[in-house]
């Protein structure tokens, strides 16, 4: 358990305040104590140190909520005082506010260079240290904040090199910034690493799908060649088919011109047999006739001519 520092001075009034230095868990009082503490926050301070008394009991039995009504009472009381913002800040940082707590912490070191302002300092440190704690899972903001708590550690150190708790809590920030930062590295290279085989990967599905569209595409192109050879085959064969009709009509129709001419020829020569026939005919009638002429003459009786005179 870490030794909790007390601080103690005076006020103007005479009375004594009470300041509790150390920012770890506070510690667990029993039911008894937190009763009694409640009972006496209950009484309303008539003075600031006696409110600051009472937030200290409240902060000590667990109420950090109740404390801070305390610290807030007090600080309108006296407004400038920087130990009541630096016990403001506890009650925060109990509750993990951590921005109102380095608002607080900030306020009570007030740019001075004593102690105090050394305290200050290191519990504003401590309170970016719990806030990057309470944000692991978030690297970037947690490394953020472990290099703002490790500022606020050194410049601590630097004045006053014997603050043990605040070489303890630098180590433990490097130590944590170092763990995040492998984290964060090993992250990246993960990512990088997917997103290497989402490349592999995506160039090969693109490679396969390539090959795939040019295989459609060869497929396509048999497919389209044995169609134009099909076409051409058929054309071919209607094209042979046509020649073959054509060349049959021809032969046809000069097969019908023959015979056509051979009728109108044979037509002719009956035709011309038949004139001759009837030529010959008509030629020998005449002869026949000739034939018949004299004795046709020589058949008619000769009478004599009767004269009248």
């Amino acid at each position: 358990m870490r030794t909790r520092v007390i601080r103690a001075w005076s006020a103007s009034d005479g009375s004594t305040w009470v300041r509790s230095l150390a920012l770890p868990a506070l510690m667990v009082v029993g039911m008894a104590t937190s009763t009694w503490a409640v009972d006496e926050a209950s009484k309303s301070p008539t003075s600031a140190p006696k409110a600051v008394r009472e937030g200290n009991l409240l902060l000590k039995a667990g109420d950090a909520a109740s404390a801070l009504e305390q610290y807030r009472h007090a600080e309108t009381l006296r407004p400038n005082a920087r130990e009541i913002a630096f016990d403001r800040g506890l009650g925060h940082y109990a509750l993990g506010q951590f921005d109102q707590a380095r608002e607080a912490f900030e306020k009570a070191a007030g740019g001075e260079g004593d102690a105090l302002a050394d305290d200050a300092v290191y519990s504003a440190g401590a309170s970016d240290h719990a806030e990057a704690l309470a944000n692991a899972a978030e690297p970037q903001l947690a490394l953020s904040k472990l290099e703002s708590a490790m500022q606020r550690y050194q410049s601590v150190l630097s004045r006053r090199p014997e603050h043990r708790t605040a070489r303890d809590a630098n180590y433990k920030a490097a130590s944590a910034w170092r763990a995040l930062r492998q984290q964060l590295e090993q992250q990246k290279q993960e990512q990088q690493n997917d997103q290497s085989d989402q490349s592999e990967e995506g160039e090969k599905q693109e490679n396969q799908e390539q090959q795939s569209s040019q295989q459609k595409g060869d497929e396509q192109k048999e497919q389209q060649s044995a169609q134009n050879q099909e076409q051409e085959k058929k054309e071919q064969e209607s094209e042979q088919k046509q020649s073959s009709s054509a060349e049959e009509r021809e032969k046809e129709e000069e097969q019908s011109k023959e015979a056509q001419a051979q009728q109108q020829e044979e037509k002719e020569q009956v035709t011309r047999e038949q004139a001759e026939r009837k030529l010959r005919e008509m030629m020998q009638a005449l002869r026949d006739r000739k034939k018949l002429r004299p004795e046709e003459v020589r058949k008619v009786p000769i009478s004599p001519v009767d004269k009248d005179w």
